[in-house]
């Protein structure tokens, strides 16, 4: 008997979906030992935290510079392809890397480099794996999806920087990097072993095309378009600019070591505890298969893990708070993510999918680059001198966060948990975003004849 293995014997739905999540599981643990592993390289090659500061700019650059160049890719081709894509780039980067680490001439300008590559493969990751889900799976799994999808960012920080401490002992920068580049090949063998639907088409997806720049720009005017999920969108971006000021490293470490005496044992515990209540908080979604009144969520979300997470932070001055506000934090945020997901499936057109979902990205996080900044500048340069002296500021806020050292950066903090909450509550206070659920409708798949 002669046995064929044609495309129908690929595994599909929940299966297929599953399988790739498992290589992306893989490769995102193996990416978060690199990433902790290059910068610890660059910082003991150069003695400098500019030059490890560059690693995340230039990867963050090149991501938000790309994004809506994806977008357009992701709808017009197959997407499979353009999640092969971003394994690809980063594989190729890897090894690029271990090739030169190998001949000992290894630069940190080649680690920007290689920066620039992986976060323009980054740019196809979010949008090509959100808009897959869409092709891949019936609306009841969505939540399920996004509740897994959302512990691709959360396992590989607390394994991460567990392993990386003792794998850069054990083996070095090379092993490291050899390891990485064998989780991208377990990566792609699942990708390619699977099954992903080509994207249906649509009047409305097939009304949109045009010239590249129209239809780089097409996901950006779907949005403004439409008050309410523009409204949305600000949420998020005003949200994230609070929340990446007060959990960037540039505040929230200088806090803790300040408060603590240079404890650093205290930074870990602090992140490794929020990783995993975010880790919990998603499996709990990976088990559900719905959400009700998703705006809702996403709103009431912002507002408790910004007064319970952040704000509480900044007012905490001994670990058992700090353990107690990050967890509070870090319960919501994958509650919000999965939320926003599973909206923008439902309600937006397959052949959308990938430039909306693109525009979203840009909009959500156009600040995260200037977060550190920002919360360095505060922190150090207006903030905290107050807190050295006797004065009008340091009495009126020495009850709530302390006025020894460290205390600026807490109030820091406390701003920027009142902030974010604002911007859930004004949400709420617009009825455009308030009842967004209901004035988008859903996504109906045409019938078949």
């Amino acid at each position: 008997m002669k046995w064929t293995f044609s495309l129908r014997d690929r595994p599909n739905g929940m299966k297929g979906f599953t399988i790739i999540w498992s290589g992306q599981m893989m490769a995102g643990i193996a990416s978060g030992i690199t990433a902790v592993a290059l910068p610890v390289w660059v910082f003991q090659t150069t003695g400098s935290g500019i030059q490890v500061g560059l690693l995340e700019f230039f990867f963050f650059g090149s991501y938000l510079l790309f994004v809506q160049v994806a977008g357009v890719m992701v709808d017009r081709y197959h997407r499979k392809m353009l999640m092969l894509a971003h394994d690809f780039i980063s594989l190729s980067s890897i090894a690029v890397l271990l090739a030169i680490e190998s001949t000992g001439k290894l630069m940190p300008w080649h680690l920007f480099v290689a920066a620039i590559f992986q976060g323009i493969g980054f740019a196809f990751y979010s949008p090509s794996f959100s808009a897959a889900i869409t092709t891949m799976l019936p609306r009841y799994y969505y939540v399920r999806a996004n509740g897994l999808m959302s512990l691709l960012d959360s396992v590989p920080e607390i394994f991460g920087p567990l392993l990386a401490g003792t794998l850069i002992l054990a083996i070095g920068l090379n092993g490291v990097l050899a390891i990485n580049l064998l989780a991208f090949v377990v990566s792609i063998g699942a990708l390619l072993f699977v099954e992903v639907p080509p994207t249906p088409q649509t009047p409305e997806g097939k009304g949109s095309h045009g010239t590249f720049f129209k239809e780089a720009i097409y996901g950006l005017r779907y949005i403004i378009h439409r008050r309410g999920l523009l409204g949305l969108q600000m949420i998020f971006f005003f949200g994230n600019l609070f929340s990446g000021i007060a959990l960037s490293a540039a505040s929230l470490y200088p806090m803790i070591l300040l408060r603590t005496g240079n404890d650093t044992q205290a930074i870990g515990a602090v992140q490794s505890v929020g990783a995993l209540i975010a880790v919990i908080a998603a499996i709990i979604l990976a088990s559900r298969k719905g959400m009700k009144q998703l705006v809702r969520v996403i709103l009431l979300g912002w507002i408790l893990s910004s007064l319970l997470g952040l704000t509480l932070l900044g007012v905490g001055q001994f670990l058992l708070i700090w353990l107690l506000a990050i967890s509070l934090n870090s319960l919501f945020e994958p509650l919000i993510n999965v939320a926003l997901e599973t909206f923008l499936q439902t309600k937006v057109p397959p052949d959308l999918q990938g430039r909306v979902f693109s525009a979203t990205d840009f909009l959500t996080q156009a600040m995260i680059p200037f977060t550190p900044l920002l919360a360095g500048y505060f922190g150090d340069r207006v903030l905290e001198p107050i807190f050295r002296s006797q004065n009008a500021l340091s009495n009126l806020f020495g009850w709530l966060v302390g006025t020894g050292p460290g205390s600026g950066f807490g109030l820091l903090l406390v701003i920027c948990g009142l902030c974010s909450a604002l911007t859930g509550v004004c949400g709420f206070l617009f009825p455009s975003i308030r009842n967004l659920e209901r004035s988008i409708p859903d996504y109906a798949p045409p019938v078949a004849d």
